[in-house]
C-alpha cells in the first residue's frame, strides 16, 4: 500500500473485521491519483474524471476497486445496467461478492430526483457518482449525470465515467453533451509492464511463469489485463472449479467475510450467466449439480443471492444476481456462458444480455444473437443497445452482416435519435455496391431528413442519387426503383418554397409514368400534388394511395396519404380527404418523434375549417400543438399558426392574437404554406381591430409568401378574395376589381364549385349595384353546391349587406338569416355578431347567441331534431307535433344544412350542449 492509501486509511479506517480492497497489479498508482481527487465540501466546481483506454485494460476493475475503497467513508452511487437506474453502495464493503441490492426508488430515477439524492448525501460527506461504459446507450443516466454536474458547485462530489478508446464506437449525443459542458480530467490507463503481467499470471496460475511463458503472454496480450486472463485460462493446470476447492474466479480473500472457492466459482458463474439455474451453472463450471446447490445454499445464507432465484428450475434472471460482481476476471466466462444459454434455447434477449459484457473478440454467432435480441426488444432503446454493441465488438467480421446490423440500427434510431441515424445511413449510402440496396438506403436517408424537418435536403439527396450517370462507374438505381425515388423527391421537396421551381422543371421533363405499380401510382400522385400546389389543377390519379404493410408506414407513406388528402380537398372531395387522414391518425402512436401525425392533424384542421366544422378544427389544431410541444424543445411554429388561423375564423380574435404574438418571425421563413397562413391570420386579427390598412399589408405579404417563383395556388389560401374585400372597404374599388380579376384568372380551369364561387364572390364584392348583386347571387348558388359552408355564409352575408345598403331590407333579410344560421352552425358564433346586428337592422329577429351550433335552429327545428335524436320516425314525429310528414322532412333538411351534418345519427354530437334540446342517453333515456 503506497503513502496515499496509507494516509487515507489513517483518516478513514475501514469497519472492523473488513480487509481493505486490494488493487489489481498495476492499478495502485492510478488508484492513488483517484483518491487524491476526492473533494471536500465547499471546494468549488466538482471534479470529474474520465477513465479511458483500450478494451480490456481494466477500467471496470479500477472503478470497482476505487468504489470499494472509498465506500467506507463516502457515499457511492453507481449507474446500473438499466437506463436511468442508480445503485447506492453506502456501507457495502465487498469481499468477493456484492451484497444484494435494488436500485434507488426501485427503478429509473429522474434527473431531478438524482440531484436531490446527491444533495442529501452530500450533507453527510463526500459523494461519488460512477458510471461504467458511458458510451453504451443509456441516455437517461447520462442526462441525469449532466443535470447533477450543472448544479454541483460547492458539493463534495466526484464524478467518474469510463469510456473505451475504440474508433468503431459511435459517440452518443448525450455523451457528447456531457463531455462538452464540463471540465473532465482524462486518465488513460496504460498496458501492464512485464513485471505486473508476471504478478497477474502468478495469481491466476498459482505458480511463477517462466521467461518463455511470460514472453509469449506479452506477445499475445500486449499488456492488456483481459488478454492476460484469456492467456492464463488457456494455460491453467486445472479446469475452473473441478471440485478441487480452488476457484479461478475472483481472488478469494481471507477473513470473516471470505467465501469458499466453490462458492466463489458458483457466484462467478451465476454472474456471468445472469441466471441462478443450477443446471446451467453446473454445465458452465463443470461442477456436479449437487455441489452447485450446496454452494447456492451457502450463498443464500450469506444473503449474497436472492432465495427466489435458488429454486431448481426457475431459471432466475439477471436481476437476481448482483451486477457489481462482474469484472475483467470474468471475461473468459462470458463467451461460454452466452453459448450455453443459446444452446439451452433461452430467449435471444437473455443470451444477448451476456454478450453485452463481452468487449472484444466477437464471433459470428454473437452478432446474430445480438441482432435477434434487437428484433425481440420491446422498445427502440433496447434494440439500439444490442445493435450498437454488435457494431462495437464486430470489427473485422463479415461485411454483409455488419451492414445488416447497421441498417437495422439506423431504423431503430430514426424516431428516437434521427441525427445519429443519419451517420449510420451515410456510411451505408457511400459504401453501397448494389443498385437496389442504394435505392432503399437513399429512401430511408431521405425519410430521416424529413423527420428532422429537412425536406429540401432530402429532395436534393434523392436527385443526386437518381442523376448518377450510368457510364461513370458509380452504382446506379435500377429503372423499376426510380418511380419510388422520384415520387419521394417531389413530395419532400414540395415542403419548402425554395425547392418548388426546380422540382416543377424536373417534373415537366419526366415522362408520364405508366399506371400499375405502386411506385408509378405514387409518382403520379406526387406530380398531381405539386401541380395543384403550383396553381395548375389536374385530375386525381386513379387507384388507392399505396401504403406499406402494417399499422404504420414510413414517412414517405405518411406524406403520400397527406398529399392525397390535400389533392382530394382541393378538388372538393372532402369526405375522401378526411377518410384518408383518418387512416394515418387512427394508427398506434409511434414512440419518439412523429412529425407525420402533427402534419396530418394540421391538414385535417384546415380541411375541417374549409368545410365549416370549426370546433373540430380547433380540437385538431390544439392536438397538433400539444404533440409538437411534447416531441421536442424547439420552437413550435406550424401548429401554432394553424391554430391561430382557426381561432381567427371562429372570431376568437384575442386568442388568435396571443398565439401569433408568441411566434418568432424568422422561424416562419422556411415553412411553405405556414408562412402565408400566418399573414392571413394576422390580417384577420388586424381587420377585426379596425386596422384595414394593416390588414391589406398582411394579405399582400401572404400572397408574396404563397407565390414564390410563380408557385401560387389560388385555391389553397385565397388571399386575393380578402384583399378585394378590404380594398372595397377602403374606398378603392378600381384596385379591388383588378385584384379580383387576377384571382379569377388564376382559378380558371379548376372546375369545382368552390373555385367558381371564389371568383364570383371576389368580383361581386368589388362590383357595386345590381351587377354586383347578380355576381354575389351566383356565388351563393355555386358555393351551396360545395362543402365550403363558411364561404357560402360569407357570400350570403355580402349579398344581404349589399341589398340592405341599397335600401331593400326585405330581400336582405333571408340572406342575412341564412348567413347567421350557417355561421352559428359552423361554430363561428363570435364572428357572427356583425351579421346578427345587420339582420336586426333589416327588421329580422335574431336569436340570442350562446356560441353553440344549435343557436342556428328555429324552435320548430329544435323540437323536430330532439325527437329525431330519440329515434322517432318521421311519421311518429308528425303525429306528436301535429304537423305533416313533409314539414318534418323540410325541418330536418334545414337542420342538416345549418349544422353541416349528413343525417340524424350525427345530431347528438353536434347538439349535445344546446339548451332546450334533450339528448337521449345511450340506453335510450333522455336527460
Amino acid at each position: 500500500m503506497n503513502l496515499t492509501l496509507a494516509a487515507l486509511s489513517a483518516h478513514y479506517p475501514p469497519p472492523l473485521g473488513v480487509a481493505p480492497a486490494e488493487p489489481p497489479p498495476g492499478a495502485t498508482a492510478p488508484l492513488s491519483t483517484l483518491i487524491g481527487l476526492m473533494p471536500r465540501a465547499g471546494s468549488g466546481p466538482a471534479p470529474a474524471v474520465m477513465l479511458t483506454g483500450p478494451v480490456g485494460i481494466g477500467r471496470t476493475t479500477l472503478l470497482q476497486v476505487f468504489c470499494e475503497t472509498v465506500s467506507s467513508w463516502a457515499s457511492v452511487l453507481r449507474a446500473g445496467p438499466l437506463d436511468g437506474t442508480w445503485y447506492d453502495t453506502v456501507g457495502a464493503v465487498r469481499t468477493d461478492a456484492a451484497v444484494l441490492q435494488a436500485p434507488l426508488d426501485g427503478g429509473p430515477l429522474s434527473s431531478h430526483r438524482l440531484h436531490e439524492t446527491v444533495v442529501e448525501l452530500g450533507r453527510r460527506g463526500p459523494v461519488v457518482l460512477a458510471m461504467d461504459d458511458a458510451h453504451l446507450y443509456r441516455p437517461r443516466s447520462l442526462r441525469g449525470l449532466d443535470y447533477v454536474l450543472r448544479r454541483s458547485i460547492g458539493l463534495p462530489l466526484l464524478s467518474m465515467i469510463t469510456v473505451p478508446t475504440l474508433p468503431a464506437v459511435t459517440e452518443h449525443p448525450s455523451v457528447t453533451s456531457l463531455l462538452a459542458h464540463h471540465a473532465w480530467t482524462p486518465m488513460r490507463l496504460k498496458p501492464l509492464t512485464a513485471s505486473y503481467v508476471a504478478e497477474l499470471l502468478t495469481q491466476r496460475l498459482g505458480r511463477r511463469p517462466d521467461a518463455a511463458m511470460l514472453r509469449r503472454c506479452m506477445e499475445h496480450s500486449e499488456g492488456i489485463p483481459a488478454a492476460v486472463h484469456v492467456f492464463a485460462d488457456r494455460h491453467a493446470d486445472t479446469s475452473v472449479g473441478r471440485n478441487t476447492g480452488r476457484g479461478t474466479g475472483p481472488t478469494t480473500r481471507t477473513g470473516p467475510g471470505a467465501l469458499s472457492g466453490s462458492a466463489s466459482a458458483v457466484l462467478s458463474a451465476a454472474a456471468a450467466l445472469g441466471s441462478t439455474d443450477p443446471e446451467l451453472v453446473s454445465e458452465l463450471i463443470r461442477m456436479p449439480v449437487s455441489a452447485v446447490r450446496r454452494a447456492m445454499d451457502h450463498l443464500a445464507e450469506r444473503r449474497v443471492l436472492s432465495p427466489v432465484g435458488l429454486q431448481a428450475g426457475t431459471g432466475g434472471s439477471a436481476g437476481d444476481v448482483p451486477h457489481g460482481i462482474s469484472g475483467d476476471d470474468l471475461i473468459p466466462l462470458y463467451a461460454r456462458a452466452a453459448r450455453l444459454l443459446e444452446d439451452a434455447g433461452r430467449p435471444p434477449t437473455q443470451v444477448a444480455d451476456v454478450v453485452l459484457r463481452i468487449r472484444y473478440g466477437a464471433e459470428p454467432w454473437m452478432l446474430q444473437a445480438l441482432y435477434s435480441a434487437a428484433l425481440d426488444a420491446d422498445s427502440p432503446d433496447g434494440a439500439v443497445r444490442y445493435l450498437s454493441h454488435a457494431l462495437d465488438i464486430g470489427a473485422g467480421q463479415d461485411t454483409r452482416t455488419l451492414r445488416r446490423i447497421r441498417a437495422r440500427l439506423a431504423e431503430a434510431l430514426t424516431t428516437t435519435e434521427p441525427a445519429v441515424a443519419l451517420d449510420h445511413l451515410s456510411r451505408l449510402l457511400t459504401t453501397s455496391t448494389d443498385g437496389r440496396e442504394l435505392a432503399d438506403i437513399a429512401l430511408r436517408y431521405a425519410d430521416t431528413l424529413v423527420v428532422l424537418g429537412l425536406g429540401d435536403e432530402a429532395a436534393r439527396l434523392l436527385a443526386q442519387v437518381l442523376d448518377r450517370p450510368a457510364d461513370s462507374g458509380a452504382v446506379t438505381v435500377p429503372e423499376d426503383c426510380r418511380p419510388a425515388l422520384e415520387s419521394a423527391l417531389l413530395l419532400y421537396g414540395s415542403l419548402r418554397p425554395a425547392s418548388v421551381r426546380w422540382l416543377r422543371e424536373r417534373s415537366q421533363k419526366c415522362s408520364e409514368p405508366a399506371a400499375g405499380s405502386p411506385g408509378n401510382r405514387r409518382l403520379r400522385l406526387a406530380r398531381t400534388a405539386l401541380s395543384m400546389l403550383s396553381g395548375r389543377p389536374t385530375a386525381l390519379p386513379d387507384g388507392p394511395v399505396p401504403m406499406a404493410s402494417g399499422a404504420s408506414g414510413t414517412p414517405l407513406d405518411d406524406l403520400s396519404l397527406i398529399a392525397s388528402a390535400v389533392v382530394a380537398h382541393l378538388t372538393d372531395h372532402t369526405t375522401t380527404a378526411l377518410d384518408t387522414l383518418d387512416q394515418l391518425l387512427h394508427r398506434p402512436v409511434r414512440p419518439g418523434l412523429d412529425p407525420s401525425r402533427v402534419q396530418a392533424l394540421m391538414v385535417r384542421a384546415l380541411v375541417l375549417c374549409g368545410t365549416g366544422d370549426l370546433p373540430a378544427a380547433e380540437h385538431d389544431g390544439r392536438r397538433a400543438l400539444e404533440c409538437e410541444r411534447r416531441s421536442g424543445d424547439g420552437p413550435v411554429v406550424a401548429p401554432a399558426v394553424t391554430l391561430a388561423y382557426v381561432l381567427a375564423q371562429r372570431g376568437e380574435v384575442a386568442a388568435a392574437e396571443h398565439m401569433l404574438r408568441e411566434i418568432n418571425g424568422p422561424d416562419l421563413q422556411p415553412l411553405f404554406y405556414v408562412h402565408p397562413l400566418y399573414w392571413w391570420a394576422t390580417a384577420a386579427v388586424r381587420r377585426a381591430r379596425g386596422d384595414l390598412r394593416g390588414a391589406l399589408v398582411a394579405l399582400r405579404s401572404s400572397g408574396r409568401a404563397l407565390g414564390p417563383e410563380g408557385s401560387e395556388s389560388p385555391v389553397v389560401l385565397p388571399w386575393w378574395l380578402e384583399a378585394a374585400d378590404v380594398l372595397t372597404e377602403l374606398g378603392r374599388p378600381a384596385e379591388a376589381r383588378r385584384v379580383a380579376a387576377r384571382g379569377g384568372e388564376l382559378v380558371v380551369g379548376w372546375g369545382t364549385p368552390r373555385s367558381a364561387g371564389l371568383a364570383l364572390l371576389a368580383r361581386g364584392l368589388a362590383t357595386p349595384g345590381p351587377t354586383g348583386h347578380r355576381l354575389l347571387d351566383q356565388a351563393c348558388a355555386q358555393l351551396a353546391q360545395s362543402p365550403a359552408r363558411l364561404l357560402r355564409a360569407r357570400a350570403e352575408y355580402a349579398l344581404g349587406a349589399a341589398l340592405l345598403g341599397d335600401g331593400d331590407p326585405l330581400a336582405a333579410r333571408p340572406r342575412l338569416r341564412t348567413a347567421l344560421d350557417l355561421m352559428i352552425g359552423c361554430g363561428a358564433g363570435k364572428a357572427a355578431e356583425g351579421v346578427r346586428l345587420r339582420l336586426a337592422e333589416a327588421g329580422g329577429r335574431p336569436r340570442r347567441l350562446t356560441g353553440r351550433p344549435g343557436d342556428a335552429l328555429t324552435e320548430s327545428e329544435r323540437r323536430v331534431a330532439a325527437l329525431a335524436m330519440a329515434d322517432r320516425s318521421n311519421r311518429e314525429i308528425a303525429e306528436e307535433l301535429y304537423i305533416t310528414r313533409r314539414t318534418v322532412e323540410l325541418h330536418l333538411t334545414h337542420t342538416y344544412q345549418k349544422l353541416g351534418v349528413s343525417g340524424r345519427e350525427e345530431l347528438v354530437g353536434v347538439l349535445r350542449d344546446t339548451p332546450g334540446i334533450r339528448v337521449p342517453r345511450p340506453g335510450g333515456a333522455e336527460r
